[in-house]
């Protein structure tokens, strides 16, 4: 992650899925010493899973199970429910593909959401808390959510956030908020940890005001990374988890594709695929959402870009969604070619009522017309179209005198 760049990611701190799903299970557990048993690899079984008390004495994740019983006795031991977890992370991940269509999730104990997309009139907040309502609503998990430049910066932030807060580490400011971080948290060696620490280096800031060479020369290829951890400027990628969304359509595109207007040719046949969609299900898109993804950049990073827009109106035909898509490709200029492109139906609601067959005579268009002014404003801004109306106060028949324009 370089400095100068804009991305933006979210990280989602909460406890391991498997501890959550033993304390629904047994919620007299709540508050005590409990070790989560996960599945033998090598012959060997080992700790999936643990609660503060026991990890305080001692207990990790991974951890060899004869060992972990040595140090905690007196913990309760249970075995993971592999498929019930493997079904509550397909739900929260689906749950957070609503906010982001890049989403890793990391160890059933962390996510991370790329917030680098366009979403008109909604904050960079917002959007974060709004991850966290996602997982809440969708598997009642309540997260600490950390927002940062680096993927370590998030989750940093995230880890020092109340569940249900949201901690926000502005652009600039990573190396700063980082200072007093023990660099015990720092994702590198036990082996670097302890020779830090004998050389008095006991914080991320007390590493950062070391030159990069110097730390190279001491610690190798892991001293230059410990320098960009510091700095909040560690090169981790997203690992991208991708499925087909629930209600959408996806077209792969013969070769790579640069030129916006031949995405916008596409344009009519996405709305059309996607209005099928909502019709076997018979319901309308509150909310839709315009992914283009390319080809990995040179770090092994998927590259997407995508906008979403919430339309006055439920969309459910292909002439209502035609008009904002046409506005989500205005938006959207992707700097490399473009392999594949998505559209997705969010927030699917009732299908709304048509008015034009309960309006008579020259009534029975306004609906229609209102959709396309609509579509127009979101387009080319709201002083395109202008609205025509009676100047109060004024009988006279001289249009110029009785007409009020106005372009709201």
């Amino acid at each position: 992650m370089t400095p100068g760049d804009p991305r933006r990611l979210a990280c989602l701190s909460f406890p391991h899925l498997a501890l959550l799903l033993a304390w629904r299970a047994h919620p007299e557990l709540c508050g005590e010493a409990l070790l989560v048993g996960g599945p033998a690899l090598g012959g060997r079984r080992s700790v999936l899973a643990v609660s503060d008390p026991a990890r305080a004495l001692g207990v990790r994740e991974g951890q060899d199970w004869r060992r972990a019983e040595l140090l905690c006795p007196r913990a309760v031991r249970l075995q993971a429910d592999l498929e019930a977890l493997a079904e509550l992370r397909r739900q929260a991940r689906l749950a957070l593909s609503g906010c982001s269509p890049m989403v890793e999730w990391a160890a059933d104990s962390s996510a991370y959401v790329d917030l680098s997309g366009e979403e008109r009139g909604r904050s960079e907040a917002v959007r974060a808390a709004g991850c966290g309502r996602a997982l809440r609503e969708g598997v009642g998990l309540t997260p600490g959510v950390g927002v940062g430049q680096s993927r370590f910066t998030a989750w940093a932030a995230a880890r020092s956030a109340a569940p249900g807060r949201v901690r926000i580490v502005p652009p600039g400011r990573a190396a700063e908020f980082l200072a007093r971080l023990p660099v015990a948290q720092l994702p590198i060696s036990e082996a670097t940890v302890e020779r830090l620490l004998q050389f008095g280096l006991s914080s991320c800031g007390d590493c950062a005001s070391i030159s990069p060479a110097e730390l190279q020369r001491q610690f190798g290829p892991e001293g230059l990374l410990l320098h960009r951890l510091c700095r909040g400027q560690d090169p981790a990628r997203l690992e991208v988890w991708h499925q087909p969304p629930p209600c959408g359509v996806r077209r792969v595109l013969a070769g790579g594709v640069e030129d916006a207007e031949s995405l916008r040719f596409g344009a009519s046949e996405l709305a059309q695929g996607l209005a099928q969609e909502l019709a076997l299900r018979g319901r309308a898109a509150g909310r839709i959402r315009l992914t283009l993804r390319g080809e990995e950049d040179g770090g092994g990073d998927p590259r997407a870009w995508w906008s979403e827009v919430a339309p006055p109106l439920p969309l459910a035909s292909a002439g209502d969604l035609l008009g904002p898509l046409l506005g989500l490709f205005g938006r959207i200029h992707p700097s490399s070619p473009v392999q594949a492109v998505e559209l997705e139906a969010l927030e699917l609601v009732a299908p709304p009522r048509h008015q034009e067959g309960l309006w008579p005579g020259p009534g029975a268009g306004r609906e229609t017309v209102q959709r396309a002014v609509d579509r127009l404003h979101d387009r080319f801004g709201k002083g395109l179209v202008w609205r025509v109306g009676i100047r109060p106060g004024h009988p006279g028949d001289v249009p110029e005198e009785r007409l009020a324009w106005s372009s709201r």
